[in-house]
């Protein structure tokens, strides 16, 4: 899956077609490829290079993470996500590029899938072969929607390709969405292989865990738990025994590993890259003697944790006997806080390459530094009530040691989250000693070695403990706006815990708003969301 081509199909409503090979340009000629096995593999292969617009630039993270209880805006251009202020509304873009979300890329995905459930039926291959490319296509297509219900509710669903101009799109409800979603990934579980050939490429147990996470969505506890519990005793993954090695940017393809999105080292067939880890990292490269490496990039510092990440979900105060950064690994496998000396032009005068330049820490004693002992120190010393757009504690899990926008890849399935979801899933039925069996196993693992951690007890358990802990477990993944939607919990801790959000969220913010561009092109009325 490394050698994505970009491709074209017509994409639902008023886009023009586009030709597989670049050089078709109608749509009979379009028509005649994808009515061979060769133009089906080709669209399967463009129903992907969507994820990589999502998942690997800014609208995955702006959607996902700004807005919420654990990070906030650090420097950009499009602070609405996070304030929830008047700049969110139908017309917002991502400025000043002027791309768009979610919204084109996905259904162009979607349309890609369309087109191979609909036209492998008339293709002559074998069975199983169809069967395949088709529970392939309709785990994409799941996927996809799957996210657009989340962020904008009743939405327009098609499940045929789309072969001409429409002018007219539909709302259809919510709860019919989730309908076509669930029968698409139980084909995909169905008919899709335990292994695939090429790594990448969704699999039976992918398909399954999916649709836990569907269940989880729209309270079918007892199919959520059933379904995460058969992946994790049936599927062929395994906790990793050190939780820093998840995100080994040396080892990506591990046993904990169920669904990743790819990418790869030749940037011909790279488009887009992946720069999350530039838009975490702070922007080091303005410090003397500190320049962007080859492993952290050139940061621009579009995102930093909330100081309630910072201090009180990792327990930032390790002089309690509770959960905390001494005995937790989890902090300290997600942030980056020292940066040491790389630029040896420009270092100061009696430093060293590999020195400590700036520590941006949330140690508790150094919080209660005065700033003339600040200025004291051999090195820049950033504490919580410090940090700015430019400087502060950078998540580390999507670094990638060669290209600055290139080559890792995304996970979004792997088998921590799968344990959550069982207990979240048990506890919410009331099986509660389950539910914690299933919840101290992630954090077990997340212990420092020859450090004792402390597990909850099933008396303990609670939605809120289970969002806590899939804070500490799954930081900067892009899963928490939709967490906290699903459990009700939106309003609430970003009201607590995003200073910059507090003022301004709203219940309608549960929902974005409809692209104007969706609403311009639609002759009917298609309808927006209310509050925008």
């Amino acid at each position: 899956m490394k050698n994505f081509k970009y491709l074209g199909v017509i994409i639902l409503l008023l886009n023009s077609c586009v030709d597989l090979t670049e050089n078709m340009i109608t749509d009979t000629v379009a028509d005649v490829q994808f009515s061979t096995p060769e133009g089906i593999d080709e669209a399967l292969i463009g129903a992907y290079q969507p994820l990589r617009w999502f998942y690997g630039r800014e609208p995955g993270m702006l959607m996902n993470l700004y807005g919420t209880d654990l990070f906030q805006e650090g420097q950009s251009y499009n602070s609405w996500w996070d304030s929830y202020g008047p700049g969110l509304n139908a017309s917002t873009r991502l400025e000043p590029s002027g791309d768009v979300l979610v919204w084109e890329h996905f259904y162009r995905g979607i349309n890609y899938a369309n087109t191979v459930i609909s036209r492998a039926e008339s293709i002559i291959i074998d069975q199983n072969q169809r069967n395949l490319k088709i529970a392939e296509a309709r785990f994409l297509r799941a996927h996809y929607y799957f996210v657009l219900v989340q962020h904008f509710g009743a939405i327009h669903l098609t499940l045929e390709e789309t072969r001409g101009v429409e002018l007219e799109a539909f709302r259809t409800p919510v709860d019919e969405i989730y309908e076509a979603i669930i029968l698409d990934l139980a084909y995909a579980s169905e008919h899709l292989p335990i292994q695939q050939v090429q790594y990448g490429r969704p699999t039976k147990y992918a398909a399954i865990n999916h649709l836990a996470k569907v269940y989880l969505t729209i309270q079918n506890w007892e199919k959520a738990a059933a379904l995460a519990i058969e992946v994790i005793s049936e599927g062929p993954y395994q906790l990793l025994a050190n939780y820093a090695d998840i995100f080994d940017p040396f080892n990506q393809r591990h046993s904990e590993v169920i669904w990743s999105v790819q990418w790869g080292d030749n940037p011909e067939v790279n488009n887009p890259g992946n720069e999350l880890q530039r838009f975490f990292s702070p922007r080091q490269w303005l410090l003397a003697g500190l320049i962007g490496d080859d492993t952290y990039h050139v940061g621009i510092a579009r995102f930093w944790p909330t100081d309630y990440a910072l201090t009180e979900l990792f327990g930032n105060d390790y002089r309690t006997m509770e959960l905390n950064i001494r005995n937790d690994s989890r902090y300290q496998a997600t942030f980056k806080e020292v940066w040491e000396y790389n630029d040896a032009p420009n270092i100061p005068a009696g430093k060293s390459i590999g020195d400590t330049a700036a520590w941006f820490t949330n140690d508790p004693i150094m919080q209660e530094l005065t700033d003339a002992q600040v200025a004291a120190l051999p090195y820049r010393l950033i504490r919580i009530k410090d940090r700015n757009d430019v400087f502060s504690p950078a998540v580390q899990k999507h670094r990638y040691p060669y290209l600055r926008n290139n080559g890792r890849d995304y996970m979004y399935m792997r088998l921590g989250e799968t344990y959550l979801i069982a207990a979240e899933a048990l506890m919410m039925q009331g099986k509660l000693n389950e539910a914690a069996s299933y919840f101290n196993a992630v954090r077990a693992r997340a212990a420092f070695s020859g450090a004792s951690i402390p597990l909850i007890t099933p008396e303990q358990l609670n939605i809120d403990q289970i969002l806590d802990e899939r804070g500490r477990e799954l930081a900067g993944e892009l899963h928490r706006w939709t967490d906290l939607k699903r459990t009700g919990k939106l309003l609430e801790r970003v009201r607590k815990h995003n200073p910059n959000a507090a003022p301004n969220i709203r219940e309608y913010h549960q929902l974005r708003p409809i692209p104007q561009t969706q609403i311009d092109r639609t002759q009917n009325e298609f309808g927006q969301n209310p509050g925008y």
